[in-house]
């Protein structure tokens, strides 16, 4: 494809790897797509404004390794019948799990809703397609795990001559310091050049807490905390893990009665 600003033309992102296509437009909801990866990355569809934030938040969380929407699976009701439960996100996680998720506002989580999920979660995880099943609400969108997740997005596409230029500044470090600190030894960079650093680990961040210019401590990788009197880092995730990491009580004990 040719593109008049950049020679050579552009790639486009890898088409969903969803089962179902997602609805392009509708007059009574959101509809979107979103792409996720480095360097071109592969488009996602998504069909709710809810579905867009927990997308980005499961996305950029450190131990994710891929997403995708729209997952298949065959689940049978009470009397044997069998029906198909389009699983909204799955999450790859870097050890290796598989985790589904049903991305619904909570106004709409009925009682046989949950029945359903129920089934979906305790058929799924039996028959080994996934390690868990969780429904996600509105009510578990952290706002400092979405903020960080919209920022660090808002630099996916690579810039080799600011990623260098960065990764210099980094390498002078012997200390904790802030984002707003690093940027003024470079030279008054643009704070947004040391983002995606956050996003490749190379630098870590020291406390939960919304990604800005001075609110956030940062330590390069070897330097000791516990050496120098300070706390183990912690991921500015983390408390969206501690809303979403495990399943909702509905799910729990559902899927008892329905096992």
């Amino acid at each position: 494809m040719s593109y008049p600003f950049l020679p050579g033309g552009i790639r486009l992102p890898e088409v969903s790897a969803g089962n179902r296509s997602t609805q392009v437009a509708s007059k009574s909801h959101f509809t979107g797509h979103i792409t996720f990866g480095e360097g071109h990355g592969r488009g996602v569809g998504l069909e709710s404004n809810l579905e867009k934030k927990v997308a980005l938040i499961l996305r950029y969380a450190p131990t994710t390794a891929d997403l995708v929407e729209q997952q298949a699976f065959e689940w049978y009701d009470a009397d044997g019948e069998y029906y198909t439960h389009y699983v909204d996100l799955v999450c790859r996680l870097r050890d290796g799990r598989g985790i589904g998720y049903a991305v619904r506002p909570i106004h709409r989580v009925s009682a046989g809703y949950e029945d359903e999920l129920a089934r979906v979660k305790h058929q799924s995880l039996s028959q080994g397609v996934f390690d868990d099943f969780r429904l996600f609400t509105e009510r578990d969108v952290c706002p400092v795990a979405l903020h960080n997740a919209t920022h660090l997005h808002s630099v996916r596409i690579a810039e080799p001559d600011a990623d260098k230029a960065a990764a210099e500044v980094i390498g002078m470090m012997r200390g904790v310091e802030t984002i707003g600190a690093l940027a003024q030894v470079g030279k008054q960079m643009l704070v947004e050049a040391f983002v995606p650093k956050v996003r490749q680990a190379d630098i870590a961040a020291l406390s939960q807490a919304r990604l800005d210019r001075s609110s956030i401590g940062f330590w390069p990788p070897g330097f000791s905390a516990s050496a120098n009197g300070m706390p183990t880092t912690w991921s500015f995730f983390q408390i969206a893990g501690r809303l979403s990491s495990k399943p909702c009580r509905h799910m729990r004990t559902r899927c008892r009665a329905a096992s």
